[in-house]
């Protein structure tokens, strides 16, 4: 395929990634969205009450203070003194964070007059301390009991706005949990519905992909089935389901052309013969339909090379081996069945079937050779292996469960070059073996493989071709299923005995 159409066309592969990747993103993008708002809407709720916090740790701060101070008066130990500034700066890092503006709002209001209060407070603390440190008893005394009043009274203050702080953050508190509820049920609503978008979305898509190969399925079953004048469907997908339906298309194309050209010359041919002597019309219909049997599996193997030449240029490489080894196996079988030919290449015919019906089964056929090279050069009748290879697909291996497997060897025995075909299959009964070899078995004669040659033939043949009894062996293997051995004679060809060449 050229770089510019490669450019224009998505492979299957990489749609379904695409689909792959948007579904996770968009699903993705959701839960960071929801995961967002959730988080926004706890840290609300979390802050809701530490107004009542700051409060609590300002009551708690004065009050410390309160004590150190009453302690330092009582005592005037250095350690209450300090600990009096300690608690004084942090009752004053405290309150300074209070309101101090004049605004119509009843809690900053409050605010204001414990920030006032507070610094009223602080001064005559700081006053009584002065007092007791001059030794001013009468002075300090007055000083401490008006820092009480007014301690009292900033207690008093701080519990009331507590209170009425707690109210109103508890009303905001059950809208926030009410509002925390409302989010749980949209992200929830809103997840759903994108999965069942993106499901949607993705069946479609897929079915978008599966629908043009269903198309093709029903197209192939229709012309298999001798109906020529179907053509398979183009449906643009722009990736190689479309450029497999143009490349068959073409050769159907093709084919009918072929098939119309020659019937308008048979017809012509059959309006000449017209005239000619009645008695001779039978002959001359029997020599036309000789004549396409002989026509037609050539055009058949010719239209196959010009598919797979097709095939490869438009880089659909499989399809291009399929219809090559397809092409090479019908035109092997267009040779007159009593034809010399090699044992060389009655194994590629096998390799070429084999590969065939992996084609057709999806690979369940698990085919393994171990072939020595110097003995395949050996003459021999034509169509021997691939009958034998069929039968041990058709009737061993083919509806069992678990994997498949055939296995040919060529080797030297004695004066015979050996050809065993075995599978593991279903297995042979000792009499249903005896028969076959006997020609007795209708599984040999009624059922024939798709060449139309059964065991029957290829024992015949093999028998007439060497002149010997023995010369073919079917029954069950000593590992399980099926065995076939071939005895032929080495004075016919091959070389001599050595070590096998797995292949």
């Amino acid at each position: 395929m050229s770089k510019k159409k490669s450019k224009d066309c998505k492979s299957i592969q990489r749609k379904l990634m695409e689909i792959f990747i948007l579904v996770i993103a968009v699903v993705l993008m959701v839960n960071i969205y929801i995961y967002i708002r959730l988080n926004r809407t706890i840290q609300e709720i979390d802050g809701v009450y530490s107004s009542n916090i700051q409060l609590n740790e300002l009551s708690e701060n004065l009050a410390n203070l309160e004590g150190m101070l009453g302690q330092y008066l009582n005592t005037k130990s250095s350690d209450s003194l300090e600990c009096y500034y300690m608690y004084e700066q942090e009752y004053r890092d405290k309150f300074s964070q209070l309101n101090t503006e004049t605004v119509n709002n009843q809690t900053k209001l409050a605010e204001k007059n414990i920030y006032n209060i507070s610094i009223t407070y602080l001064e005559k603390t700081g006053d009584a301390v002065t007092a007791k440190r001059g030794r001013n008893v009468a002075g300090y005394n007055e000083l401490y009991q008006e820092a009480q009043q007014l301690y009292d009274y900033l207690q008093t203050s701080i519990h009331s706005m507590n209170t009425t702080v707690f109210l109103e953050n508890s009303q905001n508190y059950s809208l926030l949990r009410v509002s925390l509820n409302y989010v749980i049920l949209i992200s929830v609503l809103l997840l759903g519905i994108v999965v069942a978008a993106a499901a949607f979305w993705t069946i479609a898509m897929t079915r978008s992909i599966i629908s043009p190969l269903v198309e093709l399925a029903d197209a192939a079953n229709e012309i298999a089935g001798g109906n020529m004048e179907v053509d398979f469907p183009i449906v643009e997908t722009k990736d190689e389901i479309s450029t497999v339906a143009k490349a068959c298309n073409k050769m159907l194309d093709s084919i009918r052309e072929y098939i119309r050209t020659t019937r308008e010359n048979y017809e012509r041919e059959s309006q000449l013969l017209e005239n000619e002597l009645v008695m001779k019309n039978d002959l001359k219909e029997a020599q036309l339909k000789y004549l396409q049997a002989q026509i037609n599996p050539h055009f058949l193997f010719n239209s196959l090379n010009a598919g797979a030449q097709l095939a490869m240029m438009e880089g659909a490489e499989q399809a291009c081996n399929f219809i090559q080894n397809m092409a090479d196996f019908f035109r092997y079988n267009v040779r007159m069945i009593d034809k010399d030919t090699t044992l060389k290449e009655e194994l590629e015919l096998a390799d070429n079937y084999v590969y065939i019906l992996n084609v057709r089964f999806s690979g369940e056929i698990h085919y393994h050779k171990q072939i020595d090279d110097r003995l395949i050069s050996i003459s021999m009748p034509s169509m021997i292996l691939q009958p034998v290879i069929e039968n041990s697909v058709n009737h061993g291996i083919r509806g069992m469960e678990g994997k498949g497997e055939i296995r040919l060897s060529v080797y030297s025995d004695g004066e015979y070059i050996c050809i065993r075909v075995t599978d593991n299959g279903t297995g042979i009964e000792p009499e249903k073996a005896e028969k076959i070899m006997r020609g007795e078995s209708a599984h040999s004669q009624q059922e024939r493989d798709s060449a139309g040659i059964g065991l029957d033939n290829v024992i015949n043949r093999l028998c007439r071709y060497y002149n010997v009894p023995d010369g073919f062996h079917i029954g069950p293997a000593e590992t399980g299923g099926t065995e076939v051995v071939i005895y032929l004679p080495r004075e016919q060809g091959g070389t001599d005995d050595g070590e096998d060449t797995h292949m």
